[in-house]
């Protein structure tokens, strides 16, 4: 059994830049004819979920129903997998991020990337950094939402590693509110060290909690250290006990 769940895992992971080229295409060829965030939502939405149901991942979402609807906000959460950012863009309300300027060489994805929202990130320049958040400083001021891991890279484990100060800053110059996520399982299904999703299972599920929002509208730039250690402390609680209940 174990060499046939391996087997489908070695073909799919063979398969999946196929599918990649032929949604980044699609979407592509959409947003060029229609320029529409909603169809560039609904292609993020089918592309991330189906990334996650091509490789046997459910995703379960508590707590949904905190996350803002009229005004922009910044998901923060724990960063161990790339599953974390497809089990988000494919379950949670329509949000956009920063990606490693590497992507965005690939042909045809890297344009889709682009063309969707997504911003590129060069983090060797820190010129590169400032300018994604200038640029999403504004998109969030004017309704959008964007996720940010705020330990800055995947960590070895679903662990919180230490947490940057930028998406507190930003949060706090926006006045948008933060919205704590907790992503669980997805570094079984993929780690930052793995190359193949689901190597040794079947199906898998990631569970997405969502905590409540943190306001920052009363906030100056000086209390950045006390929010990002208020709501590291937040994430710990909340990654360290699984079985509390999320509505």
């Amino acid at each position: 059994m174990l060499l046939l769940i391996r087997l489908r895992s070695i073909i799919l992971v063979l398969l999946y830049p196929i599918y990649l080229v032929v949604l980044s295409g699609i979407c592509v060829i959409l947003n060029i004819l229609f320029n529409n965030r909603k169809i560039d939502n609904f292609m993020v939405k089918v592309w991330a979920g189906g990334t996650c149901r091509m490789f046997g991942v459910r995703v379960k979402v508590n707590g949904a129903d905190r996350v803002p609807k009229k005004t922009g906000c910044i998901y923060v959460f724990n960063h161990a997998s790339y599953f974390d950012i497809w089990a988000m863009s494919g379950y949670l309300p329509s949000f956009r991020f920063g990606s490693k300027v590497e992507l965005f060489k690939i042909p045809v994805f890297g344009w889709a990337l682009r063309r969707v929202g997504v911003l590129p990130i060069d983090r060797e320049r820190r010129e590169s950094v400032f300018r994604v958040y200038a640029e999403a400083k504004a998109r969030i001021i004017k309704g959008d939402r964007f996720a940010l891991a705020p330990e800055g890279t995947r960590q070895d484990s679903e662990k919180l590693g230490p947490f940057k100060s930028g998406p507190f800053v930003l949060a706090i110059q926006c006045a948008a509110p933060l919205v704590p996520v907790i992503v669980r399982n997805a570094s079984r299904v993929m780690s930052k060290r793995s190359f193949i999703p689901n190597w040794n299972r079947w199906t898998d599920e990631i569970i997405l909690d969502v905590l409540e929002p943190i306001e920052t509208s009363h906030l100056t730039v000086d209390a950045k250290k006390e929010l990002m250690e208020s709501t590291r402390v937040i994430m710990a609680e909340a990654l360290e006990n699984p079985d509390r209940k999320i509505t």
